[in-house]
């Protein structure tokens, strides 16, 4: 067999964006390209139990499957890529026959696309990040946009602004910046929402006569909540529909009656982290039929072989059920949900990891990883029945030295279940200790579970044992105790010291004073927790993290709501309960040497907090070491540049063979 290595990752085929029409199913296949340093993402056709793919651009993403053909985005011409680089808003659509044949183009938009829906192909709606800077200096260069385009770079060394949020991961700087809704009919170009407005695209009801979509509108800041709007196409009319004042909607689905379920997020008891609750619209009026106490909706399981899907799911529906994907304790999966009585039942069986499902059939079909391989596309029938329909990456998996991780369960000091797992290093010898690694997970409203984790199946062909658990804070296990407001290392801290104390109990492989920590975002704020609070850890390497409350208020993308919820404090409300929560304040209490990784561009968990720590451990005599990734945001070790995440394993990997001595 193989030994797992640090390119192993991109080794793996992630299948995403999927949908169905008739007996045919369409999704895209993201590749790494180790040559660019970068991934390639076409489309490909499942039919018949042949694959075939369409496209061969490596830019597909987006796609729409229309009566006469398949329309997706992409730059085919090399004068129309050098334009998007200089700033250019530009999409290119094109469209491909069904029939088979190449793609030509169909349509050209001189906007920055970011979603579409389509009442036929000459009559649709989409949204475009519009900026108020290229906006005034195109209408300065009488409308050229390439003579704009310039105008704004060379105004480029310096940055005016006056709203929050100033940044957003991924984006970068955005101030200025809204995603706009437009009508294009037949080539004339309308604006359907105002220059303050940011807007996400939702549901096209069956026939089209109905778009939903939800709305923020800034005054100097964006507000946390949004509205939901039910627009009639024919009209263009839109009305507020907003399932209350305290709500982020999720998402709207159209019933065979006209009535609609509508999933949102409501704050009610647990803050901005509080499982969404399922409304049924009827008569204009609203009425309860899942508080969301128990459930959390989505998938939330953690692994960095997956890849995220493109555009937003439809929604699925059938007579009174609705169905949708749902993170119960360590896994993800389907679930059904009457919107008559609230009654949930699970449609999938399996363990494991269901990233994206759609109707197909006379039941579903969806991407899912299950036992230790990697994301592939299965049907599944209405009773759970699972059949898979690819092999993308069977041979990735069964080629390569793989160790299983063993799974078990504790009750903490409040008497509840804890579950957790340890990974044996790969050819472990029995009687034999091992350098031990404690992965801790992001979040913290996510789960580990026994998926398939390139990192840590590295780390055991390394010569380490691995273990994780799923403490208080986390996913899948209802609203209460996901709720840790307030007490950031309180519960969860003493979670994971009690699992780590039952891990060496239970496992023989593990060398208790040969152990390392490491975690990225909530995972990396536990970890600058850990060492400020115990010395039993040789190594730390924490990763993207959150350290300080108080400066993180106003220097992350969502902080300015997110730190003042998650802490129950503000710098001018109570800042002492922001800074007791804060491992900078016990930094001077750290003896563990700590490699900190952060990227220049993660405005979620920014560079600035980890340089704090950084300083701190210096100041006082800690070996450390800081690696900061160029061009890189806080998605780094799961779609990153192939190469930096090749350097970022790289670099624990060696500190904790430093430290902790390699096998």
């Amino acid at each position: 067999m193989k030994k797992v290595d640090d390119k192993h990752f991109g080794r793996f085929l992630f299948p995403h964006t999927l949908s169905a029409l008739g007996n045919d199913l369409y999704f895209c296949i993201k590749k790494t390209d180790w040559e660019e340093n970068k991934y390639q993402s076409d489309l490909y056709l499942l039919r018949g139990g042949n694959l075939r793919q369409l496209t061969f651009s490596g830019d597909v993403g987006e796609y729409h499957l229309l009566r006469g053909g398949i329309v997706f985005a992409s730059l085919r011409k090399t004068k129309d890529k050098e334009a998007r680089k200089k700033g250019v808003p530009l999409t290119v659509l094109q469209k491909l026959p069904y029939g088979g044949g190449e793609a030509a183009e169909f349509l050209r938009l001189p906007y920055a696309v970011t979603g579409m829906r389509f009442l036929s192909e000459d009559r649709f709606f989409f949204t475009a990040k519009v900026s108020r800077e290229f906006e005034a200096a195109l209408a300065a260069c009488g409308g050229d946009a390439e003579k704009a385009a310039e105008r704004v770079k060379e105004d480029g060394d310096y940055r005016v602004l006056d709203e929050i949020p100033f940044c957003s991961n991924g984006a970068g700087y955005v101030g200025g910046q809204r995603n706009r809704l437009f009508f294009y009919d037949a080539g004339r170009v309308e604006p359907v929402t105002g220059e303050d407005t940011d807007v996400s695209l939702g549901a096209l009801s069956p026939g089209g006569k109905k778009l939903w979509y939800t709305a923020r509108t800034f005054r100097g800041r964006d507000p946390v909540y949004d509205r939901l709007f039910e627009m009639d196409t024919g009209t263009r009319k839109a009305a507020d529909i907003s399932v209350c004042d305290t709500a982020q909607h999720s998402g709207v689905w159209p019933l065979d009656d006209g009535r609609e379920a509508v999933l949102a997020g409501v704050a009610r008891k647990y803050g901005v982290n509080e499982n969404e609750t399922v409304f049924l619209r009827e008569g204009g009026a609203y009425r309860t039929v899942y508080d969301g106490g128990a459930y959390s909706f989505g998938n939330a399981v953690c692994t960095d072989v997956l890849a995220e899907r493109a555009m937003p799911a439809e929604p699925m529906a059938r007579g009174n059920g609705i169905f949708l994907i749902s993170t119960q304790r360590d896994s993800s999966g389907l679930i059904r949900l009457d919107v008559e009585s609230g009654e949930i039942v699970n449609v999938t069986r399996e363990t494991g990891c269901v990233s994206e499902a759609v109707l197909f059939g006379d039941g579903f079909a969806a991407i899912a990883m299950r036992g230790n391989g990697g994301c592939e596309v299965y049907s599944v029938s209405m009773d759970g029945a699972e059949k898979r329909l690819t092999s993308l990456n069977t041979s990735v998996c069964g080629e390569y030295e793989y160790s299983a991780p063993q799974g078990f369960s504790f009750r903490n000091d409040a008497g509840t279940e804890i579950d957790g797992w340890a990974i044996p290093p790969a050819g472990a010898e029995d009687g034999k200790k091992y350098p031990t690694i404690l992965d801790v997970h992001g979040g913290p409203k996510a789960v580990y579970g026994s998926c398939y984790f390139h990192e840590m199946q590295l780390w055991a062909s390394r010569g380490f044992a691995v273990i994780y658990c799923n403490p208080t804070g986390g996913s899948g296990r209802g609203d209460e105790f996901s709720d840790i407001r307030g007490d950031y290392g309180g519960r969860d801290y003493r979670d994971i010291m009690a699992f780590v104390d039952e891990a060496v109990r239970r496992f023989r492989f593990i060398d208790a004073n040969r152990m390392g920590v490491t975690g990225g975002s909530y995972g990396g704020f536990m970890t600058n927790w850990i060492i400020g609070h115990t010395g039993r850890f040789k190594a730390a390497a924490s990763q993207r993290s959150i350290v300080n409350w108080l400066s993180y208020y106003g220097n992350a993308d969502i902080g300015y709501y997110f730190a003042a919820d998650q802490t129950g404090a503000d710098p001018w409300n109570n800042p002492e309960k922001a800074w007791e929560q804060s491992p900078l304040r016990y930094a001077d209490k750290v003896t563990t040497p700590t490699l900190f990784l952060h990227s220049d561009e993660d405005y979620r968990c920014p560079l600035s907090g980890g340089l704090q720590m950084f300083t701190a451990l210096c100041v006082h005599g800690v070996p450390a070491r800081i690696c900061v990734f160029k061009g890189e945001n806080h998605e780094l070790s799961r779609s990153g540049k192939p190469k930096h995440r090749v350097r970022r394993l790289k670099e624990i990997t060696e500190w904790f063979e430093k430290y902790l001595g390699a096998e």
